[in-house]
């Protein structure tokens, strides 16, 4: 019980957040077509989000009523997290980065900021690299705290597809 009451808190958490980074994917998704790189940025976002709707709905329409599922469901809970746990490790790998590298950080922000000085035509730029760095590090603080929540939600997800397999039928 603590696990499927722990379980709900995470969602209701994590569920605002998924859903903007639903809009990042389908802005990338659109980028994609100017720049296929994008693809690969498009494509974890939505993994991401199809992994938190298809777990939250797996446990308020199947686990809660106590109503059986088709096996399908287990598989694409599973393949989307196994994506959402690389998107964990990236942004961890990132932040980590950026926290451990700042000298360089700021030296790569101060970079950016005099190509896009040199692009206005000699303007001033608004922010410093100082500005930029701690904006940037802001973020990846919300990431990280967002991401350590995520991986707890995957670990709660693999524990209730172990403990609910009987909910999961072949038809």
């Amino acid at each position: 019980m603590m696990l499927e009451k722990l379980y709900r808190i995470l969602s209701a958490i994590l569920m605002p957040v998924v859903f903007i980074l639903a809009f990042f994917a389908m802005l990338f998704l659109m980028a994609a077509f100017s720049n296929p790189a994008f693809l690969f940025a498009a494509f974890v976002l939505g993994c991401v989000v199809l992994y938190m709707v298809k777990s939250t709905q797996f446990y308020r329409r199947n686990i809660q009523p106590g109503m059986p599922a088709k096996a399908n469901v287990r598989d694409w809970i599973r393949v989307n997290a196994f994506v959402a746990i690389f998107f964990v490790l990236q942004l961890i790998f990132s932040a980590g980065y950026m926290l451990v590298m700042k000298k360089e950080v700021l030296a790569n922000f101060q970079v950016l900021l005099n190509q896009v000085q040199d692009m206005e035509g000699g303007g001033t730029v608004k922010y410093t690299a100082q500005e930029l760095y701690n904006s940037m590090k802001n973020i990846m603080v919300f990431f990280l705290i967002f991401d350590v929540l995520l991986a707890i939600h995957i670990v709660c997800t693999f524990k209730l597809l172990k403990k609910y397999k009987g909910l999961l039928v072949h038809q």
